[in-house]
């Protein structure tokens, strides 16, 4: 909280703590006084020590009060300070009202530790309390101050008294707004560097996502771009070619098309996440019977199956289960050639749940298939986008020597 003062040697060194010694006193006493704060027990240790030494002290208290008194308005004047940190107002207000008493009726029975406790309690008031508040404590108590010294209260004392009792009030309020500030700016200097931090981070995740959006665009664009150009030309190139080879040829060039279009969405998003793209929306479970038709024409047999009264959901969740569907069943062509996948969306009362399933490949096609290395990126992406929705999905082979894909997504239906 508090910054180190650079150290000195030799000569420079003597001078230094010569001149400011008074100075650094009080730098030490604030610092013993912030560290004590935070320390649960430190209160309770300052606060048993005053009133044990008020105690004592009222054995010999003067005329003006009896001891019993003298006791019990010693003990109000150091006793709360144990749990000002928990009942600041309250412990501020019972110290400075016993000590008010004090100076009004029995300053010369004023035992030295209750005054303390008097002093910490006004160094509190800035500390602890609101701004309205601790300028009212301060007022007041200078008032008893004050008024204390008139003639005709029973306790007068010399002026000099009254006012070096005024200046220790001054300087004990100075003290509490010292402290006050330092802890201000203390908060005020982290929350700056978590600000800072934010924003170097954002920027940082800003130059990653524009590289990475070039890299997109220079290098997978270009190749989609490049496979739809050569899919659109095949047909023209090669004669005498088949109709159901031109109609291949065709999809390929229709699915690089689309491609191309949903990674401009994507390359949007990169680029300035909080656009949003009117241009291309994204696709919700309507389009999934087209998906899987494309599906279809590839060879793959497909059922689907969708329960429940079907409704509007929120576009997140039904992207979501669009992109389900999509990998699981592109995963089932990909890897399990041949298979029959089935495909149940179930409407629920407040979720959605997408069921994808597939068969073992067929024996005869997967001989023939190469092997391929199974980088795991596209179910890591639908984990991520279920977890974001606080939903729930599962994975992994099953008994028949199949695949399947559970998910349950939460899907209030949308607000119109």
């Amino acid at each position: 909280m508090f910054s180190a003062s650079p150290r000195l040697s030799g000569p420079a060194a003597s001078a230094a703590s010569r001149t400011s010694w008074p100075g650094s006193l009080v730098e030490r006493a604030l610092r013993a006084l912030a560290n004590d704060y935070r320390r649960p027990t430190g209160p309770i240790v300052v606060a048993a020590f005053l009133a044990i030494t008020a105690a004592l002290s009222a054995v010999s208290a003067k005329p003006a009060l009896i001891p019993p008194v003298a006791t019990l308005l010693g003990l109000l004047a150091t006793a709360p300070i144990a749990v000002i940190r928990r009942f600041p107002a309250t412990a501020i207000g019972i110290v400075l009202a016993a000590s008010a008493f004090f100076l009004v009726a029995g300053r010369l029975a004023w035992p030295p530790s209750a005054i303390a406790g008097w002093l910490i309690a006004v160094a509190a008031c800035p500390v602890m309390l609101s701004r309205k508040a601790a300028i009212r404590a301060f007022v007041l108590v200078e008032a008893i101050v004050l008024l204390a010294a008139l003639p005709a209260m029973p306790s007068t004392t010399p002026w000099d008294a009254t006012f070096a009792e005024a200046l220790a009030v001054v300087a004990a309020w100075g003290a509490g707004e010292m402290l006050r500030s330092r802890r201000q700016s203390a908060l005020d200097q982290a929350a700056a560097a978590q600000q800072l931090r934010y924003l170097s981070e954002r920027d940082m995740l800003a130059r990653e996502r524009a590289s990475i959006a070039r890299e997109l665009h220079d290098v997978v664009a270009h190749h989609v771009s490049m496979i739809a150009v050569r899919a659109g030309t095949a047909p023209y190139a090669i004669g005498d070619l088949p109709q159901a080879g031109q109609e291949a040829f065709g999809e390929i060039a229709q699915e690089a098309r689309t491609a191309l279009t949903e990674l401009r969405v994507v390359l949007g998003v990169l680029r300035d996440p909080g656009r949003a793209s009117e241009a291309a929306p994204q696709p919700r479970i309507a389009d999934v019977a087209a998906l899987l038709d494309r599906v279809r024409s590839a060879g793959t047999e497909v059922r689907e199956v969708m329960t429940g009264t079907v409704r509007a959901l929120p576009g997140s969740v039904e992207l979501c289960a669009y992109r389900i569907v999509q990998e699981a069943v592109t995963n089932a062509g990909r890897h399990s050639p041949g298979s029959r996948v089935s495909v149940n969306i179930s409407y629920q009362a407040a979720e959605l749940i997408v069921i994808v399933r597939n068969s073992a490949p067929d024996a005869a096609r997967r001989v023939q298939r190469e092997p391929q290395a199974a980088t795991g990126y596209g179910l890591i992406g639908l984990r991520e986008r279920v977890a974001m929705l606080g939903g729930q999905i599962t994975a992994g082979p099953g008994a028949d020597g199949g695949f399947a894909v559970w998910a349950l997504l939460p899907a209030a239906p949308e607000a119109r």
